[in-house]
């Protein structure tokens, strides 16, 4: 049987973070030789909700450092059209790193290694410290895994194991969220598994990547539950079962299952808590709202809701409900279009995807004019997209930071450090 401990957040953040551990595996167990715990949260971005609580990371840390920790780091490399360092700036996990003594790392400024996945003939590229620590010396650092309590459009679920779609760059990320998207976690989870898996549920959160401020109300709830074991697969069949999902409707776990690298079979997983009071099914899906004055053309042959469907539309709805954007264009995303579709359009026109644009660009290019016609290549090159929509819907690309002198002087140091970050164009 694998232990997994549903535990609740009562007054102290760092009792209930030791109360999982101690039900579990203790922390003093799960130190290796180098001393060395390095904690991952889930930092996409710094919108409210989206991100792993802080007072879970703060108590994290003091926890490690408690029970004898020698060093630790926390790492992330944000969602594109994100730096990591201004993520940190605005969900205080700077501030945390500096308090406590932990060291942040920037995956986004380290350089990188080829990687191979077991079902993928094209190589990848991870940060030289994941491919340094967590493959070569995986027996002597210690990594821990501090994802959000989220349902996602794309995988149903974003726990442990999809929190590791930080470590491919950027530039790779693009062309992996299309069909195979479930096929790569799963394989990332065979190259880096985390030691201990600790979901963070201080709140479900729902609808999609991360929740709308507009419909923030209907797209949280708070549970203040801690979630944690050393089997990540495990642990997520706990939280995903949390948010009314069994392991046979979330793709990655599945494959995972079928890899026979972690125990997804509840009845052979001892739960530490009270799963029997969580009922609800929360919604993954993004919200149905979408702009009136926006046309949005589909490919009838092939659209990929792992990435041109719902990023585009997810970002259309940020942009348009939390920022205020205008709408008055035309998107088209997929592959294999009706001319009569094409020859109606008029105006301005956004193309996501290199089927969508290989099929209409330069169609719609010589009937509208280049000016007309922007583009956002890959299946899902997030930092053209906010670009290409930004400008579209006539929103500075500098409105969606809380302050822009922060971020400014955070993507400069950054860029000094060699981020790889792809990032929208602020020019």
């Amino acid at each position: 049987m694998i232990d997994v401990a549903i535990v609740d957040i009562k007054e102290e953040m760092l009792e209930a973070v030791r109360e999982v551990f101690e039900n579990t595996t203790p922390g003093e167990e799960l130190i290796k030789s180098s001393g060395e715990v390095y904690l991952k949260p889930n930092g996409i971005d710094f919108k409210p909700y989206a991100y792993t609580d802080p007072n879970v990371l703060e108590a994290t840390i003091r926890y490690f450092q408690d029970v004898g920790a020698k060093r630790v780091f926390v790492m992330e490399n944000s969602t594109q059209a994100n730096m990591t360092r201004v993520v940190f700036e605005f969900t205080g996990y700077k501030e945390i790193c500096k308090r406590t003594g932990a060291k942040p790392i920037y995956l986004d400024e380290d350089s990188c290694l080829k990687v191979d996945l077991a079902h993928f003939e094209e190589a990848i590229e991870f940060p030289k410290l994941i491919v340094d620590k967590f493959i070569h010396e995986k027996d002597e650092h210690t990594y821990v895994s501090l994802p959000k309590l989220k349902t996602h459009s794309m995988s149903t679920v974003t726990l442990g194991i999809k929190n590791q779609m930080a470590f491919p760059s950027h530039k790779d990320r693009g062309y992996h969220h299309n069909y195979n998207l479930h096929r790569r976690l799963a394989d990332f989870y065979l190259l880096v598994r985390p030691d201990y898996t600790l979901i963070d549920g201080t709140h479900a959160v729902f609808n999609g990547h991360y929740p709308l401020q507009t419909f923030l109300s209907k797209s949280i709830e708070k549970l203040d539950i801690l979630i944690g074991g050393a089997d990540t697969l495990a642990t997520d069949v706990i939280g995903a079962r949390v948010l009314g999902y069994e392991i046979g409707e979330i793709k990655h776990l599945s494959l995972v299952q079928e890899d026979d690298v972690g125990v997804g079979e509840l009845e052979k997983i001892k739960v530490k808590g009270d799963l029997s009071r969580f009922t609800k099914k929360y919604p993954c899906d993004i919200p149905d709202d979408m702009p009136e004055d926006v046309n949005i053309i589909r490919g009838q042959e092939l659209l990929c809701p792992e990435g041109c469907d719902l990023n585009v539309r997810m970002t259309l709805q940020m942009l348009y409900y939390d920022f205020g954007g205008k709408g008055g264009f035309t998107i088209l995303m997929g592959k294999g279009f009706n001319k009569e579709d094409l020859n109606s359009i008029s105006g301005r026109v956004f193309i996501a995807g290199d089927c969508a644009i290989t099929e209409t660009k330069l169609l719609l290019e010589n009937r509208l004019g280049k000016k007309n016609v922007l583009t956002s290549p890959t299946c899902n090159r997030l930092a053209d997209t906010t670009t290409a929509l930004c400008k579209l819907m006539g929103i500075n690309i500098l409105e969606l930071v809380p302050s822009r002198v922060t971020a400014i002087k955070a993507l400069v140091q950054a860029k000094f450090h060699g981020s790889k970050a792809l990032i929208p164009d602020i020019v």
